[in-house]
């Protein structure tokens, strides 16, 4: 039996590295018809998996976070209607410009292997050290990263981006929470390392607020001793190098900046198209626009936005209302609330740490749909769904 769920959880691993396309490997072509392939192949195969768990699964109890996502898929499903409907956006362009979002099916795919919170972890584990090692190897060979889909010098410094960095961020936590519970130095290095690599090699505000703000969280959920003293002290520390030294100084330029002419902020604009500009009529408010294929007349009034400097990708839930309506904006409030107001057994408490991360790109960011995050929120809703069964075991 240990060799099985080996086997299953390295197909499982597999999947996951084939739908983050490798890390974002710069060999492998953007339009590569073998990889978009394989991703819609595996897609259509957890599908039928996830169709059979639901429907057919021997004592399968249907936990309401498994009913909301059900209802997310189905809202994803429903905007190919829309798509079609309003922007003559063929259907079967939607089943295949989609073909990311198909890693939702991967949570049924665990519920039907009746994976454990150690067998999943474990994946989770193996994903992160790989993440390390990508940042290291992007590191080597900056500017031109092995590993990336944005590489450039920017604010006094260097910034890469590759698919997969939510295992980055999932796991810093994960590895913390040990720290926090078994007091093993090894766990607290392993977090320290991933911070430094997120926020000294991508310069992002909001990965530097997600990682304190994580800690933050992580230490008062913790039954650490003087934690309030710690966080005083933690935060006087930060404060200082923050004020005093230069290694914050691209963000402070640009904190600056953005002050200054926030009403001019190109994300509020962006907000506006999305919100309103971009809706065809009520159906489109309820069920979104859907995703935009190649070719298509959405995928050319995004373009008209893009032009503009409207991008999904600085909206956040926007984006999630643009794509898929109120509907899936009801289905992500809904996991959130699940996250952070459901009571975790203490070894679950990186999960609502992960969640605020994701939460906080809500209104400027992309990790609720960007394809190197939805992986790692798909693995952290499982997990979630772990503690429930622990729970009533």
């Amino acid at each position: 039996m240990v060799k099985a769920n080996f086997f299953l959880e390295g197909i499982t691993l597999i999947t996951i590295i084939i739908f983050l396309q490798f890390f974002s490997f710069t060999k492998i072509p953007d339009d590569s018809t073998v990889l978009s392939a394989a991703v819609f192949g595996l897609g259509v195969l957890m599908l039928i998996i996830a169709l059979i768990t639901i429907l057919f699964k021997n004592g399968l109890v249907l936990f309401t976070i498994d009913q909301f996502l059900i209802f997310f898929i189905i809202s994803i499903f429903l905007s190919f209607l829309t798509a079609y409907a309003y922007w003559d956006q063929p259907i079967v362009a939607s089943l295949l410009s989609y073909r990311l979002f198909y890693i939702y099916f991967l949570y049924f795919v665990f519920v039907y292997l009746d994976f454990s919170r150690i067998e999943t972890e474990r994946i989770l584990i193996v994903l992160f050290f790989f993440t390390l090692i990508i940042f290291l190897i992007n590191y080597k060979t900056f500017p031109d990263s092995l590993f990336s889909l944005r590489s450039e010098e920017r604010r006094d410094g260097m910034t890469v981006f590759f698919y997969g960095q939510g295992f980055t961020f999932l796991g810093a936590f994960y590895f913390l929470n040990r720290y926090l519970n078994n007091k093993k130095f090894f766990d607290l290095l392993f977090f320290l390392i991933a911070a430094i690599f997120l926020f000294f090699l991508t310069q992002s505000r909001m990965i530097l607020m997600g990682i304190f703000l994580g800690f933050f969280l992580l230490l008062f959920l913790s039954k650490i001793k003087y934690k309030f003293y710690l966080s005083a002290l933690v935060l006087i520390l930060v404060g200082s190098v923050y004020l005093a030294t230069d290694l914050f100084k691209g963000i402070k330029e640009q904190n600056i900046e953005q002050a200054q002419f926030y009403t001019e902020d190109v994300r509020v604009n962006a907000h506006e198209f999305f919100f309103f500009t971009l809706q065809g009529s009520w159906p489109t408010v309820i069920f979104g626009n859907g995703y935009p294929a190649r070719g298509s007349k959405l995928e050319q009034i995004t373009y008209y936005g893009q032009d503009n400097g409207f991008y999904t990708s600085d909206v956040g839930l926007t984006g999630i209302f643009s794509f898929f309506g109120i509907l899936g904006v009801i289905a992500w409030l809904y996991f959130f609330y699940v996250a952070f107001f459901t009571k975790f057994d203490e070894e679950f408490n990186y999960l609502k740490a992960y969640s605020l991360c994701v939460f906080i790109t809500a209104a400027t960011g992309y990790s609720l749909f960007d394809p190197g995050y939805m992986p790692a929120t798909v693995m952290a809703l499982y997990l979630i769904r772990c503690n429930k069964v622990q729970e009533m075991a």
